[in-house]
């Protein structure tokens, strides 16, 4: 019959009294530390790991960048469009350079006649008068032919015809008179010089009138110079028939309506011929 104690076994654990034995080893320890006293974790590794399982993982995005580049580029165009369309509007409303004006202090044919109207200047005083003298000097002789101060002339009064302004390029020396009364109409007149322009500079001259409206060309003896193109008022000068102010001139000076010494006349159905073409015209 065994004894009241019990001998323990070599190795184990000593009993609880409950049946139950306790290891002693380090995993005995361990388990005791991890777990409470009905066998499970503790309450604040549980928390812990309730945490870590309820919590949104978050990704850290990387910032595209090759959008950002993309709009900024075009942000860039854009802004040089609209700036590159702002210079060209202002540019256009400046007169071309080297052009030689002949209103004095004002701008314009607008502004001197407004100051006449005004009576801020008479038209005495004025630097160059004829820029506001506009009278037909053949109403009352139909022989009278104008004279002007300069060649070829850019304004003053004239004959009654206009000469037809329609991109009409004469191959003879035309009336100046009739010529300025296109000019008063808003046309540009280019003229050359025969004798210093050969037969492919008036071709590249030709192509720059022919066709256009409000624009007429026509040789000019004894000019003295290549070429030389009249607005109403102002005239520029060139010995180059490839000279780019010609193209600009004609750009800002045909139809100003600043300049125009009589806006919205026509340039048709008036005078098609040439000096040549008159002088062998019957005359009873």
């Amino acid at each position: 019959m065994a004894s009241k104690k019990q001998t323990a076994s070599k190795g184990s654990g000593k009993s609880t009294g409950k049946g139950a034995v306790v290891e002693k080893g380090p995993a005995g320890r361990k388990d005791a530390a991890k777990g409470d006293s009905k066998g499970g974790l503790s309450k604040s590794s549980a928390s812990a790991n309730a945490a870590r399982r309820g919590r949104a993982v978050q990704v850290k995005q990387p910032k595209p960048w090759g959008l950002i580049f993309t709009f900024a580029g075009v942000g860039v165009v854009a802004l040089g469009l609209i700036g590159a369309a702002v210079y060209v509007v202002w540019d256009r409303s400046q007169p071309p350079e080297g052009v030689t004006d002949f209103y004095g202090e004002y701008a314009n044919y607008s502004e001197v006649t407004e100051a006449l109207q005004d009576g801020d200047v008479k038209e005495e005083d004025l630097e160059n008068p004829w820029v506001v003298q506009q009278t037909h000097i053949d109403g009352e002789d139909p022989t009278a032919v104008p004279e002007y101060e300069i060649t070829p002339p850019a304004g003053g009064d004239h004959l009654s015809q206009w000469q037809n302004c329609t991109g009409s390029v004469y191959d003879a020396p035309i009336m100046d008179g009739n010529a300025v009364h296109s000019l008063e109409h808003g046309a540009v007149w280019v003229t050359y010089d025969p004798a210093l322009v050969d037969g492919d500079g008036i071709e590249v001259l030709s192509a720059k009138v022919n066709g256009r409206d409000f624009s007429l060309m026509s040789p000019y003896p004894e000019m003295g110079v290549a070429v030389s193109v009249q607005a109403w008022g102002v005239q520029y000068q060139t010995d180059d028939v490839n000279d780019p102010k010609i193209d600009e001139f004609m750009d800002f000076y045909i139809q100003n309506a600043d300049n125009a010494a009589e806006a919205n006349a026509t340039c048709t159905s008036d005078l098609t011929t040439t000096i040549a073409d008159q002088q062998q015209m019957p005359t009873g």
